[in-house]
């Protein structure tokens, strides 16, 4: 029989209790047929004793408003012609089948035997990553206003929308739209189930087949047409958490989940090469469900200028090769603004149009927050904001935090608000995991990260920015060790040529940091020192690589590693 021919009857009770001796005080029951609500049946029921006072807190039905009522006795032949021939739906069927039995059987009557439909049973089966299945979770899913819930009608209204909603979820993933395959399918689980839809046969024929290795993934519509790009450090396991559990993902990635048709993916060797590649993949095919990383955005850079005079401070868009440092890239240009600010309320510095110029007494000095960071002769501000920015001090936040519990304690709630959101600022900043103790233009290392338990990934890094990665063995032996010094030496060059650095090797830069913080637990960085011979590099890497040991993921403290993020 079609479904929409087929009469349903959802039913709900409310009781004494759970236990044998419990009885109905309230039944109710709508008929659902052709998609919608055609009829009610809704009564109290004397049960012939008091009501708990837990139930009257949650139905608010008093042991009162039962007096007068029918019995069950009376109730119930009217409930069975009622039903008729329809099927009988509850959610939890077992609880409210269970308490009908024991009134019928107490008057008298045998169970009817029409077909039964458990909602719960068919929402564990369509919505398998549906968190909270009871009704409930299922309002809440489905978005379903109702009006007297735990009551008895309201429950069983509430039921019905449930179903309605329900048989739309067997039809589109299953095709499912008759009462025999209804019935069927409640007592199964999916992979038994043939007529399945897109989804359910990527699932069943397209996950086994996916690599447990890094790399990106696309997904296409039935057209061809680019949905979303994404990467993983394990591809199938990304993509099954796409695939699956799909009741749990917000109302846009359930959208895009049901146009998904065909899934391409590309292995990596590493995790970082997949999050370069899946930026560069967005930013050529703009797919509709990418939301993020579709542009390159403007990242600023601190650009410290020690050769002009004075010295000033600045946020740059564009890195120059000019004798210029340069700290970054921030998160964006209002951060950037927010630091300066910080940096000048610190240091005291004046300000000429949109630069900090780095002139006078540093206000920390001789205090218990100098650093001491001019003793080799720098001026006093110049040698403190740098060491701050190159990672070698935290005073000045150390000065912020004293700075605000100074005003708090004086009652100058507005200024003590501006020096820790202030100290929040360049905390995060500081923080965040760059490669230490040099400007970007001077940044030459090798960044080591185990990705794995078997997998060691490289990084090279030139000028701030990732030129090269690959993957190695760990632990790595000889031959490994010897491979990647020689791929060493072939791509870092002894004379770098002048930078001039735009949007897509900023945004390389951001995407090294977001993938060395992610392991910042599992790095090692090799920095290659200023006008260092390759030679002695290629002999610290190979010194540092040969000391790598399985259960160890910390810097080696022999000389071999420098810097840290």
């Amino acid at each position: 029989m079609q479904l929409d021919a087929v009469s349903f009857v959802v039913v709900d009770t409310e009781t004494t209790g759970s236990g044998p001796a419990d009885r109905i005080i309230e039944l109710a029951a709508v008929r659902v047929q052709g998609g919608r609500i055609v009829d009610r049946f809704a009564t109290l029921i004397n049960p012939g004793r008091s009501v708990p006072p837990f139930i009257t807190r949650l139905t608010g039905i008093t042991t009162a408003m039962l007096v007068g009522r029918p019995s069950a006795d009376e109730v119930l032949p009217d409930f069975l012609d009622f039903l008729g021939d329809g099927v009988l739906v509850a959610h939890n069927l077992a609880f409210d089948r269970k308490m009908l039995e024991a009134e019928l059987q107490r008057i008298g009557l045998l169970w009817p035997g029409n077909p039964t439909l458990c909602t719960l049973r068919l929402a564990r089966r369509l919505l398998p990553g549906l968190p909270a299945k009871g009704l409930d979770g299922l309002i809440r899913f489905y978005q379903i206003s109702v009006e007297n819930r735990h009551r008895a009608l309201g429950d069983a209204e509430a039921t019905a929308y449930v179903l309605l909603r329900l048989l739309e979820e067997a039809r589109r993933q299953y095709g499912i739209d008759t009462l025999e395959a209804l019935l069927t399918f409640q007592q199964q689980h999916y992979p038994q189930y043939k007529n399945a839809s897109p989804l359910v046969r990527l699932r069943e024929t397209l996950l086994p087949r996916l690599p447990e290795a890094p790399g990106v993934y696309l997904f296409r519509d039935e057209h061809g047409r680019l949905l979303y790009v994404g990467k993983a450090r394990n591809l199938q396991a990304r993509v099954r958490q796409h695939l699956t559990a799909v009741e749990a993902h917000p109302p846009r990635l359930r959208q895009m989940v049901s146009e998904i048709r065909q899934i391409e993916w590309h292995v990596t060797p590493t995790e970082l090469e997949a999050l370069l590649e899946e930026s560069r993949l967005i930013k050529q095919h703009q797919p509709r469900y990418n939301r993020l990383q579709r542009r390159y955005r403007t990242r600023p850079f601190l650009r410290l200028a020690l050769h002009e005079t004075p010295p000033v401070l600045s946020l740059a868009s564009v890195l120059l090769d000019e004798g210029a440092e340069y700290y970054g890239p921030l998160p964006g240009r209002r951060q950037g603004r927010r630091a300066l600010e910080a940096l000048q309320e610190i240091f005291g510095l004046s300000r000429q149009n949109a630069h900090l110029v780095l002139t006078g007494r540093c206000p920390l000095a001789g205090g218990e927050f100098c650093t001491n960071a001019c003793a080799d002769g720098e001026a006093e501000v110049v040698a403190c904001v740098r060491r701050l920015l190159r990672g070698g001090c935290t005073h000045p936040l150390s000065w912020l935090e004293a700075q605000m519990r100074a005003a708090a304690a004086r009652l100058e709630f507005e200024a003590a608000a501006r020096y820790r959101d202030q100290h929040r600022l360049l905390a995060r900043l500081l923080e965040r995991p760059l490669l230490a103790e040099a400007s970007v233009l001077e940044r030459e290392a090798v960044v080591l990260v185990r990705e794995a338990p078997d997998r060691l990934a490289c990084c090279l890094v030139q000028a701030g920015c990732p030129v090269a990665v690959r993957a190695l063995p760990f632990p790595p032996d000889r031959d490994a060790i010897d491979a990647l010094v020689a791929w060493v030496r072939e791509h870092l060059v002894a004379e770098r040529p002048p930078a001039v650095y735009h949007h897509a090797e900023t945004d390389a830069m951001q995407l090294l940091a977001h993938w060395m913080h992610l392991h910042r637990g599992r790095l090692r960085l090799l920095r290659r020192r200023p006008d260092e011979p390759m030679a002695s590099f290629s002999r610290r890497l190979r010194h540092g690589l040969r000391h790598l040991v399985p259960d160890r993921a910390e810097p080696d403290t022999s000389g071999a590693s420098e810097g840290g993020a």
